[in-house]
């Protein structure tokens, strides 16, 4: 711990530039930015409060499956969500009222964190999926909060650092009263983090249960008119490297079909002058999101470098690639491509979600490649519409059609009722 807070001692140092850069990019505001030091709150609970903790969106669209749940479970309790960054903030706000309040997450500061806790009173602490801060577990613990995760995963990337920093590890390891784990792969990885097997549960994974909204953005029928629905890729979620490779094999397919096209989306929207170079460099006409574009019917990439769109994309385009996969990265959802009737492709790589996609690939339901010509060779199959189709009704039976909601989320409520009530 002392090696992680000397390394956030120096970073007090960068806030200010920091936080100007994200004002200029528009990825806080200044409100959001007091929030963030645990500043500026006109509001406070009245009531016993249950801290709910979701990250970004794909973490939120998780926990919106459960606080309904949670509502009823807990009627005598206040529910404070927090999140990350201003999108799902945005997202979020359907769900405020005035036992349920919204927050923009706290730094990982000491001081920041105890008075945001001061200020909240929060009884005990439900972090959705995989985000881990050391002084937000060990403060909130030791001001008496049980600590709680759910549809919990660890990467191998991730479990591989908590080994090799034991200190730090054992530090919050025992601080943790349970997890929910969101398949097997993910419970073994939290048995060998060190979480004893009695604070240790296996559940569904929550994502199963996620409702995909319907997409009523008026760009998805422009983008319909000059990009066919049937011909179009998404590569979601590129990573850097990954980029070249999704356009050799979208050049490779090109010289079968001109008229096929690609909507590329980076995992971090930062990239998107290193992708808009590459795209010159290979003389692909093409149109930038970021900057207000819509594709014309000559441009064959649409790069879609923005955040919290990606549910505009996999509507628009019958087949996507699940990036993150092509490169030992860990892979990313296959859940969400799938609910919007998009038929999956992915790379080797996919340890984050390694049993679904073990499932998906044995079962039909996903196409496995490893190098550009896979890639095209993959689409060009599943330009078909009788394998696509088949393809899609093997991936929704999947990771669809087994869940056991109310059963899951019960058990889940269950044992938080416990934890918390003792």
């Amino acid at each position: 711990m002392a090696k992680y807070n000397f390394f956030l001692m120096l970073s007090w140092l960068l806030i200010l530039p920091v936080a100007v850069i994200r004002l200029c990019a528009r990825k806080d505001t200044i409100a959001s930015l007091r929030a963030r030091l645990a500043l500026g709150y006109d509001k406070k609970p009245k009531r016993k409060t249950i801290w709910c903790h979701a990250a970004s969106v794909g973490e939120f669209n998780t926990l919106e499956t459960l606080i309904p749940t949670l509502k009823e479970s807990f009627s005598e309790y206040d529910i404070l969500i927090s999140v990350s960054n201003i999108i799902a903030y945005a997202q979020a706000k359907a769900w405020v009222d005035r036992h349920v309040y919204l927050v923009v997450a706290p730094l990982d500061f000491k001081l920041v964190i105890r008075r945001f806790i001061n200020h909240w009173s929060p009884i005990a602490l439900i972090t959705i999926e995989n985000e881990m801060f050391p002084n937000r577990i060990v403060i909130a613990k030791s001001m008496g909060l049980e600590i709680i995760w759910v549809n919990a995963r660890m990467s191998d990337k991730s479990l591989n650092f908590w080994l090799g920093n034991v200190d730090l590890k054992n530090k919050i390891v025992g601080k943790i009263d349970h997890v929910f784990a969101q398949d097997r792969i993910a419970y073994e990885r939290f048995l060998a983090f060190g979480i004893s097997g009695k604070n240790l549960t296996q559940t569904e994974n929550l994502k199963k249960f996620c409702a995909a909204p319907p997409v009523t953005h008026p760009d998805l029928q422009k983008l319909k008119n000059t990009f066919s629905y049937y011909d179009t890729l998404c590569a979601a979620s590129t990573h850097h490297g990954e980029d070249q490779i999704i356009l050799d094999a979208f050049q490779i397919a090109l010289r079968k079909d001109p008229s096929l096209k690609l909507i590329l989306v980076p995992r971090h929207p930062k990239r998107s002058p290193e992708i808009r170079a590459l795209l010159h460099e290979r003389g692909l006409h093409y149109t930038t999101r970021s900057q207000g574009e819509l594709p014309q019917r000559e441009d064959q990439v649409y790069l879609a470098d923005t955040i919290g769109e990606l549910s505009l994309w996999y509507s628009a385009s019958a087949t996507t690639f699940v990036a993150g996969s092509i490169l030992p990265i860990g892979g990313h959802t296959p859940f969400e491509p799938a609910a919007y009737g998009s038929a999956i492709i992915h790379g080797p790589y996919f340890s984050n979600f390694q049993d679904i996609y073990k499932e998906l690939d044995q079962g039909q339901g996903a196409f496995l490649t490893e190098s550009a010509d896979e890639i095209s060779t993959a689409w060009e199959k599943l330009r078909a519409e009788n394998l696509r189709t088949e393809t899609l009704l093997h991936a929704k039976s999947i990771l669809f059609g087994h869940a056991q909601k109310d059963q899951c989320i019960n058990e889940i409520m269950r044992n938080i009722e416990r934890l918390i009530s003792t």
